[in-house]
């Protein structure tokens, strides 16, 4: 059996939400090369190969020194290149980044990637843009698609008309970069019933990405009981086979935060879940995944340092207990 563990991991250099992420978006603002650099260092401490980074832009301001005629101006940041730090941090540590092409304006954007023309060629023009300043470095594997086709509400297929959004995206962003990696991280399909398999196969041959790495919705099991994780891998093994036809790779993303505790004014946030849980995610994924990733370490599960100075209040036991747990499974 596959180990159970943990090889990559999102991060953000500013979360496209500022609830969720209140426990670590605004230090993360501040923060300085030495900053990102730490943080690399403790999440290679824990296992993690692969960094996917949530969005190189937000609100249409790009976090980059970006070509200003065809991205537009960066949001000034202490920090003078974040995407650059990361991705020589990274490389200091041989491990891979996925930049995500995001974002475009507000969060719900991301996901209808056509609601206006502008949406295509800008992220196009951006993927192109990452791939000329940062192409060089050895830890670029490819790009991270902020662009998530909808399932129906049955599952075990996409919404047709979404599925056909996000490929003309897809199209879009290949004619800039060529043969680069693309990933994709949609909800989980459930468990498609034998029906569904060739028109799914169709989808996914349309979608034309790399790699798949479905949500496995943890993270919201408390607030609908109807996303069970258990279902979600029974649908993976149906699914395994599909992608390897089309020479897909299938991750899955474990959700390590709980969605149900509120703020004030009624907004929910992101807290960290307990081990527990993951433990369960992790052995339901590993037989059938081909890399498990999570959301996220940063803010999450990491431990509290001076120079990496966020997360919520569980952030820590959880990470603890995935070290003791890791060790076990090493």
């Amino acid at each position: 059996m596959p180990r159970p563990l943990i090889t990559g991991s999102f991060i953000d250099i500013q979360h496209v939400n500022n609830w969720d992420a209140q426990s670590w978006v605004d230090e993360c603002r501040d923060w300085r090369e030495e900053n990102w650099e730490a943080i690399f260092e403790d999440m290679k401490a824990i296992g993690l190969d692969t960094v996917i980074v949530t969005n190189c832009a937000i609100w249409g301001r790009p976090l980059y020194p970006a070509n200003r005629k065809t991205v537009g101006l960066q949001l000034p940041m202490p920090c003078a290149d974040p995407v650059g730090a990361i991705i020589r941090a990274a490389d200091k540590r041989n491990m891979g980044v996925y930049l995500g092409l995001g974002a475009f304006g507000r969060y719900s954007l991301n996901a209808n990637p056509d609601l206006t023309p502008e949406h295509d060629t800008w992220l196009a023009n951006m993927a192109e843009d990452l791939r000329e300043k940062y192409g060089k470095h050895k830890a670029l594997r490819g790009f991270y698609l902020t662009a998530e086709a909808h399932t129906i509400k049955e599952g075990g297929l996409f919404a047709q008309d979404d599925c056909d959004k996000t490929a003309r995206f897809v199209h879009r962003i290949r004619e800039r970069v060529g043969d680069a990696k693309l990933m994709m991280s949609p909800a989980n399909l459930k468990r498609p019933r034998p029906a569904q398999l060739e028109p799914l196969l169709r989808q996914l041959n349309q979608l034309n990405v790399d790699i798949f790495a479905y949500q496995d919705h943890a993270g919201f099991e408390k607030l609908y009981p109807d996303l069970n994780f258990y279902e979600a891998a029974e649908g993976y093994q149906i699914i395994k086979p599909l992608h390897e036809k089309l020479g897909q790779q299938m991750w899955v993303n474990c959700e390590v935060f709980d969605y149900t505790e509120k703020r004030p004014d009624g907004r929910r946030i992101c807290t960290s879940c307990e081990f527990e849980r993951l433990r369960r995610q992790l052995e339901v994924a590993a037989p059938i995944a081909d890399k498990i990733i999570m959301y996220q370490y940063q803010g999450l599960m990491n431990k509290r340092t001076a120079q990496v100075n966020i997360g919520t209040p569980g952030a820590e036991v959880l990470h603890d207990s995935y070290i003791t747990y890791r060790a076990k499974h090493s």
